[in-house]
């Protein structure tokens, strides 16, 4: 999938073992060190916004776009941009050991989970100044839609994960159909003479276009490779 190399991610990913034994404060900083990372997904966002391949750039600048997927960090150089470029935890570079894959390196859950970050910090801070233009019930129900559509998009990622893109298929369309009530609550909300709901509608539709894209690509991937497959038994 142009710039994700999503095949790269699954089957043979779980069949290795991890030796080492990572105790509570490893795992910490294991998943802090994640936390960055889509952080520093959000700060190229920003700074390419503009750019109608805005996507495959910041693919390209989180080092997705690599022949093959290795455990070292494409944020290694801190970039102007960002301060959060992620890193090693300290025992996998004290032991010299890569940190262990889990589904929080995956390229589309990285990128899921920015694009929902920024929606709900944003839709956190606009609910409140709009009070009086949005009433409380729309409000919920915005949020909620928001939050069921981040939930099973990080499902759909689990069963791409695992090798199972008949399911991926299957849970993306249903993450699809969340984001589009997502889409359709945004636009009944009323706008006018209230410049920060109106940049925040502006700002939200990209972003969720933009994810729209992202999963689009990915299923059409899945159903390549599951075309591929089925081809190869009936030879």
């Amino acid at each position: 999938m142009s710039n994700y190399e999503f095949e790269g991610y699954s089957d043979g990913d779980w069949e290795e073992s991890w030796e080492i034994a990572w105790n509570e404060f490893d795992w910490e900083s294991y998943l802090r060190n994640q936390d960055k990372t889509v952080q520093a997904y959000l700060g190229y966002y920003e700074k390419y916004l503009d750019r109608t391949d805005r996507i495959d750039e910041v693919a390209h600048q989180m080092g997705w776009d690599e022949d093959a997927w290795t455990n070292d960090d494409p944020l290694a150089e801190e970039g102007p941009e960002t301060e959060c470029a992620a890193t090693g935890s300290e025992l996998g570079e004290q032991e010299g050991e890569p940190d262990p894959y889990t589904i929080h390196k995956h390229p589309i859950f990285i990128a899921s989970k920015a694009l929902y970050v920024w929606l709900h910090k944003a839709w956190e801070q606009v609910a409140p100044a709009c009070a009086a233009r949005i009433p409380a019930r729309t409000a919920l129900s915005f949020q909620s839609s928001l939050f069921r559509g981040e939930q099973t998009a990080l499902l759909s990622v689990h069963s791409l994960d695992m090798g199972d893109y008949s399911l991926a298929v299957c849970m993306f369309k249903r993450s699809m159909s969340e984001l589009n009530i997502s889409l359709a609550m945004l636009n009944e909300m009323d706008e006018s003479k209230s410049p920060p709901l109106s940049y925040f509608k502006a700002q939200s539709r990209i972003r969720l276009f933009d994810l729209r894209e992202i999963w689009l690509r990915v299923m059409r991937d899945c159903r390549e490779e599951l075309s591929r497959r089925f081809g190869d038994r009936e030879r």
